[in-house]
């Protein structure tokens, strides 16, 4: 499904940013994570459930260390 129409930004681009390894818990870090930005925001109160909602389907945090995008050597 289209969240973003701004930037065609599906539910499964944000799904896989989020469970990337890099973590990226708001909206703004997930447009960063993804190259871009958001312009109109009608889509951030759903952009911000799909990254709650998949953060709650990780089984659990120390199984899945988040790490910074430094740790992973991206820009």
């Amino acid at each position: 499904m289209i969240v973003c129409s701004c930037n065609v930004l599906t539910d499964t681009n944000i799904k896989d940013i989020v469970n990337s390894g890099t973590c990226p818990r708001t909206p703004g870090a997930v447009y960063k994570c993804l190259g871009c930005s958001p312009s109109c925001g009608r889509c951030i109160a759903t952009l911000r459930n799909i990254i709650n909602e998949t953060l709650a389907a990780e089984t659990s945090p120390a199984e899945m260390p988040c790490r910074t995008s430094r740790e992973l050597n991206v820009a």
